[in-house]
């Protein structure tokens, strides 16, 4: 039964999400609760989906706790970190509890301790692209060429300096009508032929799933 359960439970789930974008009539129908009052069916199951969500989370939060908690029992390398991540993760969210989204204090410490280190580490991931860009921009081959080209475009249309060279109001519309051109045509049909081989990918997968051939989600191969 522990295989069976899951495989039964992702059919029925299934087959339900698809029996609602099939069948539109569906968003439409009320269910009664035994106090009298009336929901949405769609909206009863989003929330029983969020709900699930949260369960996760807790989920995630317990088996973080207890791999940390053995870190610190057997005084595993780097073992003060593992504190140190259990105080602010517990911490903090206790902090929430009390005080609420809108909490000063936990306000404060999203703005001045979580956005500044965001900021930080884009920052770094900015000299990162910027070496990886310097790599792979060696002129070796002609796709490497046009690489190279292209990216000299979009970089010069984000910038001032760009627009200065070449006006955005002189022959094809400078720097940044090239730009624009290039984001809207060439990329935004790649991305669409990316999306459209994702989108049959998870059909394929989502099919796997409930045929039960794919059964790697609970453990097997």
């Amino acid at each position: 039964m522990r295989r069976e359960i899951p495989i039964i439970l992702t059919i029925v789930f299934l087959l339900v999400r698809a029996l609602f974008e099939l069948i539109g009539p569906l968003y439409d129908f009320q269910i009664t609760f035994p106090d009298g009052t009336k929901e949405n069916l769609f909206t009863t199951i989003s929330n029983a989906v969020v709900f699930m969500s949260v369960v996760a989370l807790f989920m995630g939060m317990w088996n973080l706790t207890r791999n940390h908690v053995g870190n610190i029992r057997r005084k595993r390398e780097n073992w003060p970190y593992s504190i140190w991540l259990l105080v602010l993760l517990y911490g903090y969210a206790i902090l929430g509890i009390i005080e609420g989204m809108e909490g000063k204090h936990f306000d404060w410490i999203y703005n001045g301790v979580i956005v500044p280190l965001d900021s930080t580490t884009l920052s770094l991931l900015a000299f990162f692209i910027a070496s990886a860009a310097y790599r792979a921009f060696r002129v070796r081959s002609l796709e490497a060429g046009l690489m190279m080209v292209v990216a000299f475009i979009i970089m010069m249309g984000n910038t001032s300096l760009g627009n200065a060279i070449w006006s955005q109001t002189s022959w094809l519309g400078g720097f940044k009508g090239i730009r624009d051109w290039l984001m809207n045509v060439p990329n935004a049909a790649g991305f669409r032929a990316i999306n459209l081989g994702l989108f049959i990918g998870g059909y394929v997968a989502a099919v796997r799933v409930a045929l039960g051939l794919e059964r790697r989600y609970l453990g097997q191969d």
